[in-house]
């Protein structure tokens, strides 16, 4: 079993049409006000020299609303795609893995895209459930949070477990948590937390492994009575 719930990116749309809206707003007000006072000059025949300012007022006045405009579609741009492929919620056979994209940070003079990668093992997962403004995901459990660069936060499925593409994430630099909250960013949080119980369920469900008893070879066991017999070891004394 196996569920992946992708980023909903459709918010930073949603965010940038608002911010581009009131800047556009403000700016078109502002040189439009700047046209009125030159076109019927009300402030006055003594203040010419204001008056002739007052065109590359408006200018500047839209200049500056586009500026922002073209900031804020590009920032939002830039997040739908760092969300799309960082941020995600991998649920499979013995865990669950919940990604978040963190930013971009200068280290050391280069660019590292930032992550907080949550790794959630059923073995000790209890429950999940959104909270009560539906803006977050509370998990209970045990739970590692790393936050690094997303290059050292690789991993692998094998028989069903993880493992990291760095070892020695298993053993530190991360932060455990019996309580967490995650932001809930992927629809509906009903729907993933349904989807981690059920995910518990079904490893809950699986056939426990029985413990390794060591067990001598049968051809052993003959040969070591029929040395007994024959008196290899000698008698004792």
């Amino acid at each position: 079993m196996r569920s992946y719930f992708h980023c909903v990116t459709s918010r930073f749309g949603r965010r940038a049409a608002k911010v581009m809206l009131i800047a556009g707003t403000i700016s078109a007000e502002a040189a439009l006000i700047t046209f009125m006072l030159f076109w019927f000059g009300v402030l006055g025949a003594q203040m010419t020299d204001m008056l002739r300012l007052l065109p590359a007022a408006a200018g500047a006045a839209v200049l500056a609303g586009l500026g922002v405009c073209v900031w804020v579609s590009l920032s939002a741009e830039k997040k739908v795609r760092m969300n799309s492929r960082y941020t995600f919620a991998d649920i499979q056979l013995k865990f669950a893995v919940l990604s978040r994209y963190d930013g971009i940070y200068d280290i050391d003079g280069e660019n590292a895209v930032w992550r907080v990668l949550c790794y959630v093992p059923f073995t000790d997962f209890i429950s999940a459930e959104p909270s009560r403004n539906g803006k977050k995901i509370v998990i209970t459990g045990r739970i590692r949070e790393y936050a690094m660069d997303s290059d050292f936060l690789g991993y692998h499925i094998r028989n069903g477990s993880i493992e990291f593409d760095r070892p020695w994430l298993e053993e530190n630099s991360y932060t455990e948590y019996s309580v967490m909250e995650f932001p809930a960013v992927f629809g509906n949080p009903q729907k993933l937390c349904d989807s981690l119980m059920e995910a518990k369920k079904r490893f809950d469900e699986l056939p426990k492994p029985k413990p390794y008893k060591f067990k001598e070879p049968e051809i052993i066991r003959k040969r070591s009575a029929a040395a007994r017999t024959s008196g290899i070891y000698g008698r004792r004394k």
